[in-house]
């Protein structure tokens, strides 16, 4: 969920236009990692990997069987 979760952000910050100020609110700050957090327990709940990891796990499985 690691990968998920660090994408989320970086989207999330081109989102909201705050990548040119020189530092982020503490609101902001929280707001992403309360809502990263919230993401990520539920998701856990029902999968066992995060959405881009299920994504890289696919893209992956075509190597695996190369070697």
């Amino acid at each position: 969920m690691s990968l998920t979760a660090y994408v989320f952000h970086v989207v999330g910050i081109r989102m909201l236009g705050i990548e040119e100020l020189p530092g982020s609110p503490l609101r902001v700050l929280l707001g992403f990692f309360a809502s990263v957090t919230v993401l990520a327990v539920v998701w856990s709940r029902f999968f066992r990997r995060g959405p881009l990891e299920y994504l890289l796990n696919g893209a992956t499985k075509v190597a695996r069987h190369l070697t």
